[in-house]
Protein backbone atom coordinates (compact mmCIF):
# COMPACT_ATOMS: atom_id res chain seq x y z
CA UNK A 1 0.00 0.00 0.00
CA UNK A 2 1.50 3.30 -1.08
CA UNK A 3 1.51 6.15 1.77
CA UNK A 4 -0.46 9.30 0.76
CA UNK A 5 -1.60 12.43 2.19
CA UNK A 6 -4.05 10.40 4.78
CA UNK A 7 -0.93 8.68 5.86
CA UNK A 8 -0.13 9.32 9.73
CA UNK A 9 3.22 10.34 10.81
CA UNK A 10 3.73 7.09 13.17
CA UNK A 11 3.71 5.05 9.45
CA UNK A 12 6.38 6.92 8.40
CA UNK A 13 7.70 6.50 11.27
CA UNK A 14 7.22 2.51 10.29
CA UNK A 15 8.61 3.22 6.88
CA UNK A 16 11.74 4.75 8.51
CA UNK A 17 12.33 1.90 10.33
CA UNK A 18 11.88 -0.81 7.35
CA UNK A 19 14.02 1.15 5.28
CA UNK A 20 16.63 0.99 8.24
CA UNK A 21 16.12 -2.78 8.01
CA UNK A 22 16.66 -3.61 4.91
CA UNK A 23 19.87 -1.00 4.34
CA UNK A 24 21.02 -2.84 7.18
CA UNK A 25 21.06 -6.16 6.20
CA UNK A 26 22.23 -4.85 2.28
CA UNK A 27 18.60 -5.11 0.64
CA UNK A 28 19.30 -1.14 -1.07
CA UNK A 29 16.64 -1.65 -3.47
CA UNK A 30 14.51 -2.39 -0.93
CA UNK A 31 15.35 0.68 1.23
CA UNK A 32 15.31 2.73 -2.20
CA UNK A 33 11.90 1.63 -2.92
CA UNK A 34 10.57 2.93 0.67
CA UNK A 35 12.51 6.01 0.66
CA UNK A 36 11.15 6.96 -2.86
CA UNK A 37 7.53 6.02 -1.47
CA UNK A 38 7.81 8.91 1.75
CA UNK A 39 9.22 11.34 -0.99
CA UNK A 40 6.56 10.77 -3.26
CA UNK A 41 4.24 11.87 -0.18
CA UNK A 42 6.54 14.24 0.78
CA UNK A 43 9.14 15.36 -1.86
CA UNK A 44 11.10 17.38 0.67
CA UNK A 45 11.50 15.71 3.38
CA UNK A 46 15.40 15.66 4.49
CA UNK A 47 15.72 12.25 6.29
CA UNK A 48 14.35 10.67 3.24
CA UNK A 49 16.43 12.81 0.57
CA UNK A 50 20.08 12.10 2.85
CA UNK A 51 18.81 8.42 2.99
CA UNK A 52 18.24 8.09 -0.66
CA UNK A 53 21.46 9.82 -1.74
CA UNK A 54 23.26 7.11 1.00
CA UNK A 55 21.62 3.96 -0.54
CA UNK A 56 22.56 5.25 -4.49
CA UNK A 57 26.09 5.89 -3.31
CA UNK A 58 26.57 2.06 -1.46
CA UNK A 59 24.77 1.42 -4.77
CA UNK A 60 27.62 2.51 -7.05
CA UNK A 61 25.28 4.97 -8.70
CA UNK A 62 26.83 8.00 -7.89
CA UNK A 63 24.93 10.58 -10.25
CA UNK A 64 21.78 10.00 -8.33
CA UNK A 65 23.76 9.73 -5.36
CA UNK A 66 25.07 13.60 -6.17
CA UNK A 67 21.11 14.58 -7.93
CA UNK A 68 19.83 13.80 -4.01
CA UNK A 69 22.50 15.24 -2.13
CA UNK A 70 21.86 18.80 -4.10
CA UNK A 71 18.43 18.87 -3.75
CA UNK A 72 18.98 18.21 -0.03
CA UNK A 73 21.73 20.86 0.26
CA UNK A 74 19.01 23.13 -1.53
CA UNK A 75 16.33 22.47 1.50
CA UNK A 76 18.05 21.84 3.94
CA UNK A 77 22.02 24.32 3.20
CA UNK A 78 25.53 22.96 4.39
CA UNK A 79 24.24 20.16 6.39
CA UNK A 80 27.98 18.82 7.34
CA UNK A 81 27.49 15.09 5.96
CA UNK A 82 26.07 16.17 3.14
CA UNK A 83 28.26 18.86 1.70
CA UNK A 84 30.87 16.37 2.80
CA UNK A 85 29.34 13.77 0.58
CA UNK A 86 28.97 15.38 -2.46
CA UNK A 87 33.20 16.74 -2.09
CA UNK A 88 33.99 13.26 -2.28
CA UNK A 89 31.07 12.29 -5.10
CA UNK A 90 32.01 14.96 -7.28
CA UNK A 91 36.13 14.36 -7.17
CA UNK A 92 35.96 12.66 -10.59
CA UNK A 93 33.42 15.08 -11.73
CA UNK A 94 33.41 18.35 -11.13
CA UNK A 95 37.03 19.22 -8.99
CA UNK A 96 36.07 22.73 -8.94
CA UNK A 97 32.98 22.22 -7.19
CA UNK A 98 34.03 19.29 -5.03
CA UNK A 99 36.85 22.07 -3.47
CA UNK A 100 34.03 24.52 -2.86
CA UNK A 101 32.38 21.77 -0.93
CA UNK A 102 35.27 20.04 0.38
CA UNK A 103 36.11 23.77 1.79
CA UNK A 104 32.82 23.84 3.52
CA UNK A 105 33.06 20.46 4.96
CA UNK A 106 36.43 21.40 6.39
CA UNK A 107 34.34 23.98 8.76
CA UNK A 108 32.46 20.52 10.95
CA UNK A 109 35.36 18.05 9.88
CA UNK A 110 39.01 19.98 10.10
CA UNK A 111 40.91 16.79 11.10
CA UNK A 112 39.13 14.20 8.35
CA UNK A 113 42.09 13.73 6.20
CA UNK A 114 40.06 12.58 2.55
CA UNK A 115 38.72 16.35 3.22
CA UNK A 116 41.04 18.10 3.67
CA UNK A 117 43.23 16.04 0.54
CA UNK A 118 40.61 16.78 -1.52
CA UNK A 119 40.46 20.74 -0.42
CA UNK A 120 43.69 20.96 -1.42
CA UNK A 121 43.13 19.63 -4.73
CA UNK A 122 43.47 22.96 -6.95
CA UNK A 123 46.52 24.06 -5.05
CA UNK A 124 48.79 21.18 -5.47
CA UNK A 125 47.33 19.55 -8.84
CA UNK A 126 46.78 16.42 -6.96
CA UNK A 127 44.17 14.21 -7.71
CA UNK A 128 43.82 10.78 -6.24
CA UNK A 129 41.51 8.14 -5.59
CA UNK A 130 39.68 7.01 -2.87
CA UNK A 131 37.89 3.27 -1.91
CA UNK A 132 34.46 5.17 -2.14
CA UNK A 133 31.82 7.32 -0.61
CA UNK A 134 32.51 9.42 2.42
CA UNK A 135 29.21 8.24 4.52
CA UNK A 136 30.07 9.55 8.16
CA UNK A 137 26.59 10.14 9.10
CA UNK A 138 23.40 7.16 10.04
CA UNK A 139 21.48 6.57 7.17
CA UNK A 140 18.42 7.24 8.86
CA UNK A 141 17.94 10.85 10.50
CA UNK A 142 14.71 10.88 12.85
CA UNK A 143 13.12 13.71 11.88
CA UNK A 144 11.21 15.36 15.00
CA UNK A 145 8.33 16.83 12.75
CA UNK A 146 7.62 13.28 11.88
CA UNK A 147 6.75 11.93 15.52
CA UNK A 148 5.25 15.26 17.28
CA UNK A 149 1.67 14.33 19.16
CA UNK A 150 -1.40 16.19 18.16
CA UNK A 151 -2.94 18.05 19.89
CA UNK A 152 -6.19 15.25 20.09
CA UNK A 153 -3.45 12.95 20.67
CA UNK A 154 -2.41 14.86 23.96
CA UNK A 155 -5.57 14.87 25.15
CA UNK A 156 -6.77 12.15 24.83
CA UNK A 157 -2.95 10.90 26.41
CA UNK A 158 -3.62 13.14 29.91
CA UNK A 159 -7.43 11.23 29.76
CA UNK A 160 -9.62 13.04 32.62
CA UNK A 161 -6.95 14.18 34.69
CA UNK A 162 -6.93 17.77 33.55
CA UNK A 163 -11.01 17.99 34.25
CA UNK A 164 -9.39 17.42 38.21
CA UNK A 165 -7.32 19.98 38.66
CA UNK A 166 -8.41 23.41 39.38
CA UNK A 167 -7.54 26.25 37.60
CA UNK A 168 -4.97 27.75 39.64
CA UNK A 169 -3.12 24.46 40.13
CA UNK A 170 -3.54 24.13 36.74
CA UNK A 171 -1.87 27.83 35.83
CA UNK A 172 0.89 26.97 38.33
CA UNK A 173 1.44 22.98 36.47
CA UNK A 174 1.55 24.78 33.10
CA UNK A 175 4.22 27.08 34.63
CA UNK A 176 6.38 24.15 36.15
CA UNK A 177 6.23 22.56 32.68
CA UNK A 178 7.92 25.68 31.40
CA UNK A 179 5.14 26.23 29.06
CA UNK A 180 4.84 30.16 30.22
CA UNK A 181 2.74 31.78 27.75
CA UNK A 182 -0.05 29.24 28.37
CA UNK A 183 0.31 29.77 32.13
CA UNK A 184 0.49 33.54 31.67
CA UNK A 185 -2.87 33.30 29.81
CA UNK A 186 -4.42 31.40 32.26
CA UNK A 187 -3.60 33.11 35.35
CA UNK A 188 -5.16 36.15 33.35
CA UNK A 189 -8.34 34.60 33.00
CA UNK A 190 -8.59 33.67 36.66
CA UNK A 191 -8.04 37.40 37.27
CA UNK A 192 -11.23 38.45 35.75
CA UNK A 193 -12.58 36.73 38.47
CA UNK A 194 -10.39 37.44 41.53
CA UNK A 195 -9.21 40.29 40.71
CA UNK A 196 -8.60 41.16 44.59
CA UNK A 197 -6.24 38.03 45.75
CA UNK A 198 -2.88 38.47 46.04
CA UNK A 199 -2.13 34.92 45.27
CA UNK A 200 -3.17 35.33 41.79
CA UNK A 201 -0.95 38.06 41.01
CA UNK A 202 1.42 36.91 42.24
CA UNK A 203 1.27 33.78 39.73
CA UNK A 204 0.73 35.96 37.04
CA UNK A 205 3.93 38.04 38.00
CA UNK A 206 5.75 34.58 37.73
CA UNK A 207 4.52 33.59 35.38
CA UNK A 208 5.51 36.62 33.10
CA UNK A 209 8.47 36.87 34.44
CA UNK A 210 9.37 33.41 33.34
CA UNK A 211 8.03 34.00 29.91
CA UNK A 212 10.63 36.92 29.80
CA UNK A 213 7.89 39.72 30.58
CA UNK A 214 9.97 41.39 33.28
CA UNK A 215 8.26 44.87 33.66
CA UNK A 216 4.98 43.47 33.43
CA UNK A 217 5.78 40.78 35.86
CA UNK A 218 7.66 43.33 38.18
CA UNK A 219 4.19 45.31 38.18
CA UNK A 220 2.21 42.34 38.83
CA UNK A 221 3.94 41.46 41.61
CA UNK A 222 3.80 45.09 43.50
CA UNK A 223 0.42 44.53 43.02
CA UNK A 224 0.43 40.92 44.70
CA UNK A 225 2.45 43.19 47.86
CA UNK A 226 0.19 45.97 48.41
CA UNK A 227 -3.24 43.84 47.98
CA UNK A 228 -1.16 41.58 50.51
CA UNK A 229 -0.57 44.19 52.71
CA UNK A 230 -3.96 45.52 52.36
CA UNK A 231 -5.31 42.38 53.29
CA UNK A 232 -2.63 41.85 56.23
CA UNK A 233 -4.09 45.52 57.40
CA UNK A 234 -7.51 44.16 57.69
CA UNK A 235 -6.47 41.41 60.54
CA UNK A 236 -4.63 43.90 62.08
CA UNK A 237 -7.35 46.09 62.17
CA UNK A 238 -9.45 43.59 63.81
CA UNK A 239 -6.60 42.71 66.29
CA UNK A 240 -6.87 46.36 67.43
CA UNK A 241 -10.15 46.17 68.20
CA UNK A 242 -9.51 43.13 69.74
CA UNK A 243 -6.85 44.22 71.96
CA UNK A 244 -4.32 41.58 70.76
CA UNK A 245 -2.05 43.90 69.57
CA UNK A 246 0.52 45.68 71.91
CA UNK A 247 1.24 48.53 68.91
CA UNK A 248 1.36 49.51 65.31
CA UNK A 249 5.06 49.76 65.28
CA UNK A 250 5.64 46.25 66.22
CA UNK A 251 3.16 45.04 63.33
CA UNK A 252 4.64 47.15 60.96
CA UNK A 253 7.98 46.00 61.47
CA UNK A 254 6.85 42.10 61.77
CA UNK A 255 5.19 42.31 58.14
CA UNK A 256 8.00 43.96 56.72
CA UNK A 257 10.16 41.40 58.22
CA UNK A 258 7.85 38.31 56.86
CA UNK A 259 7.75 40.42 53.31
CA UNK A 260 11.90 40.33 53.06
CA UNK A 261 11.80 36.84 54.46
CA UNK A 262 9.52 35.38 51.57
CA UNK A 263 10.85 37.44 48.44
CA UNK A 264 14.26 36.22 49.72
CA UNK A 265 12.85 32.43 49.94
CA UNK A 266 11.17 32.90 46.50
CA UNK A 267 14.44 34.74 45.47
CA UNK A 268 16.51 31.96 46.44
CA UNK A 269 13.82 28.93 44.84
CA UNK A 270 13.94 30.81 41.36
CA UNK A 271 17.42 30.44 41.60
CA UNK A 272 17.33 26.97 42.35
CA UNK A 273 15.61 26.19 40.05
CA UNK A 274 16.83 27.34 37.28
CA UNK A 275 20.43 26.19 38.21
CA UNK A 276 18.77 22.46 38.10
CA UNK A 277 17.28 22.88 34.45
CA UNK A 278 20.85 24.52 33.59
CA UNK A 279 22.68 21.38 34.79
CA UNK A 280 20.02 19.20 32.94
CA UNK A 281 20.38 21.01 29.80
CA UNK A 282 24.30 20.71 30.59
CA UNK A 283 24.18 16.72 30.91
CA UNK A 284 21.32 16.74 27.72
CA UNK A 285 23.94 18.67 26.27
CA UNK A 286 26.69 16.08 26.35
CA UNK A 287 24.85 12.97 25.37
CA UNK A 288 23.85 14.60 21.93
CA UNK A 289 20.38 14.91 23.06
CA UNK A 290 20.25 18.67 22.00
CA UNK A 291 16.25 19.23 21.77
CA UNK A 292 15.86 18.19 25.66
CA UNK A 293 18.75 20.33 26.15
CA UNK A 294 17.10 23.61 24.63
CA UNK A 295 13.79 23.09 26.79
CA UNK A 296 16.09 23.00 29.57
CA UNK A 297 18.20 25.81 29.27
CA UNK A 298 15.21 28.02 28.12
CA UNK A 299 13.27 26.99 31.43
CA UNK A 300 16.43 28.29 33.09
CA UNK A 301 16.44 31.44 31.68
CA UNK A 302 12.87 32.10 31.92
CA UNK A 303 12.58 31.44 35.59
CA UNK A 304 16.18 32.89 36.56
CA UNK A 305 16.29 36.45 38.67
CA UNK A 306 17.28 39.19 36.18
CA UNK A 307 19.93 39.79 38.76
CA UNK A 308 21.81 36.36 38.34
CA UNK A 309 23.99 37.29 35.21
CA UNK A 310 26.02 34.72 35.21
CA UNK A 311 23.77 31.99 35.00
CA UNK A 312 21.64 33.53 32.66
CA UNK A 313 24.53 34.28 30.12
CA UNK A 314 25.67 30.66 30.26
CA UNK A 315 22.77 29.38 29.86
CA UNK A 316 22.31 31.10 26.80
CA UNK A 317 25.55 30.20 25.59
CA UNK A 318 24.38 26.26 26.10
CA UNK A 319 21.21 27.29 24.32
CA UNK A 320 23.19 28.53 21.64
CA UNK A 321 25.50 25.19 21.13
CA UNK A 322 22.72 22.77 21.38
CA UNK A 323 21.24 25.03 18.51
CA UNK A 324 24.37 24.86 16.39
CA UNK A 325 24.59 21.46 16.85
CA UNK A 326 21.13 20.94 15.09
CA UNK A 327 22.37 23.22 12.26
CA UNK A 328 20.01 26.44 13.45
CA UNK A 329 23.28 28.35 12.71
CA UNK A 330 21.13 32.24 12.43
CA UNK A 331 19.16 30.97 15.98
CA UNK A 332 22.54 30.14 17.92
CA UNK A 333 24.02 33.40 16.66
CA UNK A 334 21.15 35.09 17.97
CA UNK A 335 21.63 33.18 21.24
CA UNK A 336 25.36 33.69 21.63
CA UNK A 337 24.70 37.56 20.93
CA UNK A 338 21.70 37.37 24.10
CA UNK A 339 24.52 35.75 26.20
CA UNK A 340 27.16 38.98 25.04
CA UNK A 341 24.66 41.60 25.51
CA UNK A 342 23.90 40.86 29.17
CA UNK A 343 27.25 40.76 29.94
CA UNK A 344 30.44 41.76 27.70
CA UNK A 345 32.86 41.16 30.39
CA UNK A 346 31.64 37.35 30.71
CA UNK A 347 32.44 36.47 26.90
CA UNK A 348 34.89 33.88 26.50
CA UNK A 349 37.00 32.37 23.54
CA UNK A 350 34.77 29.20 23.55
CA UNK A 351 31.90 31.24 22.82
CA UNK A 352 33.16 33.24 19.96
CA UNK A 353 34.56 30.41 18.53
CA UNK A 354 31.46 28.85 18.20
CA UNK A 355 29.74 32.06 16.70
CA UNK A 356 32.44 31.88 14.38
CA UNK A 357 31.25 28.69 13.13
CA UNK A 358 27.92 29.32 12.78
CA UNK A 359 28.91 32.29 10.54
CA UNK A 360 30.91 30.42 8.53
CA UNK A 361 28.25 27.75 8.08
CA UNK A 362 26.07 30.78 6.95
CA UNK A 363 28.91 32.23 4.76
CA UNK A 364 29.05 35.23 6.42
CA UNK A 365 32.61 34.42 6.77
CA UNK A 366 34.02 37.96 7.12
CA UNK A 367 31.99 37.90 10.78
CA UNK A 368 33.41 34.34 11.21
CA UNK A 369 36.98 35.87 11.00
CA UNK A 370 36.29 38.83 13.25
CA UNK A 371 35.18 36.09 15.69
CA UNK A 372 37.65 33.66 15.41
CA UNK A 373 40.52 36.45 15.55
CA UNK A 374 39.26 38.20 19.29
CA UNK A 375 38.63 34.26 20.10
CA UNK A 376 42.08 33.70 20.11
CA UNK A 377 42.73 36.35 23.11
CA UNK A 378 39.95 35.33 25.13
CA UNK A 379 41.70 32.67 27.36
CA UNK A 380 42.00 29.63 25.06
CA UNK A 381 44.42 26.42 25.31
CA UNK A 382 46.98 26.17 22.79
CA UNK A 383 45.18 23.39 20.81
CA UNK A 384 41.76 26.09 20.86
CA UNK A 385 44.09 28.49 19.53
CA UNK A 386 45.72 26.47 16.66
CA UNK A 387 41.94 25.77 16.21
CA UNK A 388 41.48 29.65 15.51
CA UNK A 389 44.00 30.06 13.43
CA UNK A 390 42.86 26.90 10.99
CA UNK A 391 39.69 28.44 10.99
CA UNK A 392 40.90 32.08 10.47
CA UNK A 393 42.52 30.40 7.13
CA UNK A 394 40.07 28.48 5.91
CA UNK A 395 37.84 31.50 5.95
CA UNK A 396 39.78 33.75 4.12
CA UNK A 397 40.36 31.36 1.35
CA UNK A 398 36.59 30.69 1.17
CA UNK A 399 36.07 34.65 1.25
CA UNK A 400 38.36 35.16 -1.51
CA UNK A 401 36.07 32.00 -3.71
CA UNK A 402 32.94 33.92 -2.43
CA UNK A 403 34.11 37.32 -3.99
CA UNK A 404 35.28 35.90 -6.76
CA UNK A 405 32.13 33.98 -7.51
CA UNK A 406 30.42 37.44 -6.89
CA UNK A 407 32.11 39.03 -9.38
CA UNK A 408 31.56 36.87 -12.03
Amino acid sequence: MGIDDSTPFFDIKVKFEEALSYYRSNNYMEALRIYKLILKNDSDNITALYSKGVTYSKMGDSERAIMSFKKLNEIFPNHPPTIANLAVLLEEINIEEAVDFANIAAISYPDLETINRISKLLENNIIQDDSGPLLISNPVVEEIKNFQESDDDLLDLLGDYITEETDEVKAQRLLDDGDFIESVKLWKKILENKPQSSEIWLGLSNALISAGYLDKGQQCLERSKILATVVEDSFVDDDKKNGELNSEEIDSSRRASELETENTKIYNDKVNISIEWYNKGTNFLSEGKSIDSISCFEKAIGGCPKEEIELRVRSQNGRGDALYNLTKYSESILAYHAAISLEPNLLTGRTLYNMGQSYAFLELYDDGLKCFEQAINRGLEQDGIELCKTQINRCKVLLREQKKRLSK
